[in-house]
């Protein structure tokens, strides 16, 4: 019975250190100085916890991430940042903890505490990604209200009922089996759009598009297309022949780099490639095994539109049969053709 409480005790603290690794850090620290957490022999390497230093450098990074977490936008840019320093924390924090433990049984409560934050945090990402295109900001302030309120919460459950907690995580890791691959491609789009933003604006691709004549779109929807055009550049030849087939057209293709949005069925979050062809636009995107591509004729299209965003802009398609919305990374320049855009106020939900 000792060892699953052990494991559950691991699991638990894992998940809330994915979601708050120096709220974690602090408060287990504190706990443990005032003398509200009581520390048995094999637990004692946790003092470590109750230092003077380590209790300020996590008190002072716990209060940056208190605020941090409540800006939409910003949250997620501070998540992108975060996704390997609160799994390689909290192994750190479980490699101090078990350091007297058998090496195998101290390996094996290593790697699950590691693997829990590495999910919960996994989790909390994707969420908050889905959260930040609410056009209002209570619903994300709530949420990581909601969080902070975890981690307490969660540390008592794992040290005083660690049995419960292991259930909790059990159905936690379930479910989170279950929805991987949507949070895997949340994160992954988050970590593009960050590297995209840190190479800043790329102008010219090889403008060869830019010259077609677009008499089936509006000027200001030709203008918009223009950013496109600008910054198109070859893609890979395996995408390029589907684009041609589904656009019709024998010349190469050229497009730039992007991802869908919840918008265009089956492919949301999908990082592939907007192409725009004579008669239409098309994006290409793996999606399984599969090569997938969606195509949105011009003669459809009602308006075209760029809308900013913080760590990504949006070209949006109005269509009769709806909107057809796309993230478009970065280091595409929405300016440098003259587009106008306007803030980003609202957005499905990804």
């Amino acid at each position: 019975m000792e060892t699953i409480d052990l494991i559950g005790s691991t699991m638990g603290l894992g998940f809330v250190a994915g979601i708050r690794l120096y709220a974690t850090v602090f408060a287990l620290g504190l706990a443990i100085r005032l003398g509200w957490l009581q520390l048995g022999g094999v637990g004692e390497p946790l003092r470590i916890l109750a230092h003077p230093a380590v209790l300020i450098v996590a008190g002072v990074a716990c209060l940056i991430e208190f605020f941090a977490d409540k800006v939409p936008w910003l949250d997620s840019a501070w998540d992108s940042f975060h996704a390997f320093i609160r799994p390689i924390g909290a192994v750190v924090v479980a490699a101090a903890a078990f350091g007297t433990f058998n090496p195998v049984l101290k390996v094996t409560l290593i790697l699950l505490c590691g693997g829990m934050a590495f999910a919960s945090h996994s989790s909390k990402a994707a969420t908050r990604l889905l959260v930040n295109h609410s056009p209002e900001p209570f619903s994300n302030i709530g949420i990581s209200l909601a969080e902070d309120a975890l981690v307490p919460l969660g540390i008592w459950l794992s040290l005083r009922h660690p049995a419960v907690t292991l259930g909790l995580a059990l159905l936690f890791l379930a479910v989170f089996a279950w929805i991987m691959p949507r949070i895997f491609r949340a994160v992954r789009l988050q970590l593009a759009a960050v590297g995209a933003m840190l190479r800043g604006g790329e102008r010219p691709g090889q403008g060869v598009q830019g010259e077609r004549a677009l008499t089936a779109l509006k000027p200001d929807a030709a203008a918009a297309l223009g950013v496109v055009d600008l910054h198109a550049k070859p893609i890979p030849a395996k995408q390029a022949g589907i684009v041609r087939r589904a656009l019709g057209e024998e010349t190469p293709a050229l497009g730039i780099r992007a991802a869908a949005t919840k918008s265009i069925k089956g492919l949301g979050n999908s990082i592939g490639y907007l192409v725009a062809g004579e008669d239409g636009l098309a994006f290409v995107a793996k999606r399984g095994l599969l090569y997938r591509v969606h195509r949105i004729p011009f003669a459809d299209t009602e308006r075209i539109e760029w809308k900013r965003g913080l760590l990504m802009n949006r070209l949006v398609v109005h269509t009769a049969q709806g909107e057809h919305a796309f993230y478009v990374f970065k280091d595409v320049d929405i300016a440098s053709a003259g587009a106008p855009a306007q803030e980003e106020a609202s957005a499905e939900k990804a």
